[in-house]
């Protein structure tokens, strides 16, 4: 009998290898809990990760820079000087800011010869130039374009203070004269061409603005006291390379 009961159970015993040695099939109507996917990442609010830049600028002013002042005469006599097309430069340094913005921090030069000067509507004989230097804090936004396209406009304006040069003068007359510090502001227009991912080339138009800049002004040959505060207003082309920091 219990040479029995162990061969039975041998037999049960080889009878349920088989079944065991079977891979588990995994249930296909169970699946793993869907996880929380990270929400994809905004550009515009990527702007921590981007490199302050340096850059340098060339500039061509072509704008004809008209000033017209009045000598302290009776009865005035009026001074008008146009100036030609000149040349400059600017070095800056820049940040990136949310929302699409760049602060910049930049060191502006300006220089234009005299094309010409007239007394009250008289063109006289004369020389001399104006020469603008600037500390200006330019604020820009960079304006949305599709990735693909390669190029990316901006537009902006600056505020700073300009310390202009001006000496005009001819056949023993000073007939303008300028040496001060005045509140300059300027409006920016321009596009960025990328050369590789830290970059890139610039070319913009610029309008610039000398507030309430002071003359002196002489027809004698002497020199007299502030003559007119005006408005000076200038325009250039700015071509740049900047890179990342």
């Amino acid at each position: 009998m219990r040479t029995t009961t162990s061969l039975i159970a041998g037999l049960l015993l080889l009878s349920a290898l088989p079944a065991a040695a079977q891979p588990i099939e995994a249930d296909p109507s169970w699946q793993a809990p869907p996880q929380d996917a990270p929400p994809p990442a905004d550009p515009g609010d990527d702007w921590q990760a981007r490199r302050a830049y340096v850059g340098l600028r060339g500039s061509y002013a072509f704008n004809a820079n008209a000033v017209t002042t009045w000598t302290p005469t009776a009865p005035p006599t009026a001074i008008r000087a146009s100036y030609a097309s000149g040349g400059g430069g600017s070095v800056y340094l820049g940040a990136h800011l949310p929302l699409n913005l760049r602060l910049e921090l930049e060191a502006l030069y300006r220089w234009q010869p005299l094309s010409r000067l007239s007394l009250d509507g008289t063109n006289v004989t004369a020389t001399g130039s104006t020469r603008i230097a600037a500390p200006m804090l330019n604020l820009l936004w960079d304006i949305p374009m599709p990735d693909d396209l390669g190029l990316q406009p901006f537009v902006g304006m600056g505020v700073g203070a300009a310390y202009t040069d001006t000496n005009l003068s001819g056949g023993g007359n000073s007939y303008t004269r300028q040496k001060r510090w005045d509140l300059a502001y300027s409006f920016i227009a321009g596009l960025a061409v990328p050369l590789s991912d830290s970059s890139r080339l610039t070319a913009m138009y610029r309008w610039l603005q000398v507030r309430n800049a002071g003359h002196k002004c002489a027809v004698g040959g002497s020199l007299q006291s502030v003559c007119l505060d005006n408005n000076v207003n200038s325009s250039a082309v700015d071509l740049g390379y900047e890179m990342d920091l």
